[in-house]
This record gives structure tokens, sequence and C-alpha cells, in this order.
């Protein structure tokens, strides 16, 4: 897991311009606007942030800005230590939910200038808090986060279709034919985007939602199965104690609470 380091955080209310209209930093740079507006280019990525608001600029990369309306922002200089794998740090603009921000940035304030090793313990969590919500905020659905992004929009609606039907009798033939693909071309093109099968991913989804119904129901195993796409709870058995080592009775009995 990586580490988050503050090395610079400061305080900007109304600032009017920028001194410099182009930066380049060997850490990572964050703004994070609480109000006003400015131009920016990081990179190609170009675009115009209004607060609330996230600028994320990597190291050694050219960052132009330019102030249209005054800027109220704390500017943090940062370093990264680790594979960077769960907070998914790209530059340019991220816009931020106002009540997080909100509570997160009243604290930050309070210890804006406080050079004390507990200032810097606290800034630090609220800043990972903030850039682990935005990123789970624009998650895309994925059985494992250790895939790498998907990149193809169908798929991606395959995969909303997938979690929110997984109830219902699904077919590699009736999802090719819902999202016209072939069928042979979807199973591959899903399996490069996930490294699973789609019928891989149907079954992960369908036993997510069995240990929850285990652990927070009283239902007998025939109606969860019934709930969760399952024909028989025969079939449920099977496949719950080959994917996690334990039947499903055995599981709700380990986890009674």
């Amino acid at each position: 897991m990586e580490t988050l380091k503050i090395v610079d955080h400061i305080w900007w209310k109304k600032k009017e311009e920028f001194l410099l209209s182009e930066d380049q930093d060997s850490f990572w740079v964050i703004y994070l606007i609480l109000d006003g507006k400015c131009q920016f280019k990081i990179g190609d990525k170009i675009g115009i942030a209004v607060g609330p608001s996230l600028l994320i600029c990597p190291p050694n990369t050219i960052f132009e800005r330019r102030v249209l309306e005054s800027l109220s922002f704390h500017f943090f200089r940062l370093d990264l230590i680790g594979p960077h794998s769960y907070l998914h740090l790209e530059s340019g603009l991220r816009n931020l939910n106002k009540e997080r921000l909100c509570l997160n940035e009243k604290i930050l304030r309070q210890y804006v200038y406080d050079l004390s090793a507990y200032s810097f313990f606290i800034r630090t969590h609220l800043i990972q808090d903030l850039l682990l919500f935005d990123s789970l905020n624009n998650q895309q659905p994925h059985y494992s986060q250790s895939q790498p992004t998907i990149r193809n929009s169908r798929i991606i609606e395959l995969l909303h279709y997938i979690d929110q039907h997984y109830q219902e009798e699904l077919t590699i033939e009736a999802l090719s034919q819902k999202y016209c693909f072939n069928a042979s071309y979807l199973s591959r093109l899903f399996k490069k985007e996930l490294g699973i099968s789609p019928k891989e991913y149907l079954l992960n989804i369908r036993l997510k939602n069995i240990q929850q119904l285990l652990i927070s129901t009283n239902l007998p195993i025939e109606e969860i199965a019934e709930l969760t796409g399952f024909k028989h709870g025969y079939y449920l058995s099977k496949y719950f104690k080959k994917k996690f080592g334990v039947s499903p009775s055995c599981f709700r009995k380990k986890h009674l609470i």
C-alpha cells in the first residue's frame, strides 16, 4: 500500500492571479479548490476548474494556469511511495462531493501552518480520504480491484446489467444478442478486459450475494438459491464450497453474531 507524504501545504484566500503562468515540480501537486475559477493545462489535459474540485498534476509535468475568478484553495505538494494502485492518481480535474469536502477542509485549515508530526498525520489522512472517496465514486464495476481499467463502454454497460439482473437466467447467447455481439467475440473481449469469462463474473456476483443472505437472513438454502439465480440448492452448495472451501451451512454458523 502506498504512503502519502505531505511536503508542503499552503492556504490561499481570494487569490487574484498566479505569479507564474506555468510551473513544473518534482512532486505531485494538488490544488484543492473551494471557490473561484481557473483555466488550466496539465500535460494534454485542458479545461476550467470551478470549486469545489481537485486539480492534480503529476511530477515533472508542466502545469499552466490562469485565474478567471479569484481563487480560494489549498495547495499541496505530495510525495507518493509505493505502487499507487489504490488511490488511482491521474492528472487533471476531479469534482468533489461537497459534504465530504466541507468536513475535511474545515479540519485542514486548522492545521495548515502547524508543523507538528500530529498535524501532518491528520492532514495526510484527510487528503487520502478525499482521493480515495473520489476514486471509489468513479470506480467502474468489476469483480476484482486488481483488474486493469475497463475501456470498452459496451462491456461497462454489460457489467452494470449483470450486477442488476444476476438473479435472472442469464446466458452468454442472450447477453450477446442484447448488446449486439457475436457470442464468442463477447467472451473473448470480456476476458481481455476483466481477466475472467462472463460466466465466472456472473457466478462471483451470485456467490457474493449468497454470502450476504446467509449472514443477514435465516432463509433456507433452497430459497436463497431461487433469489440468486440458481435452479437448485444442490448447485448453489456445490459452487459455494468449490469457491470458499466450506458449505453454505458451515459458513452461516461460522458468522453467526
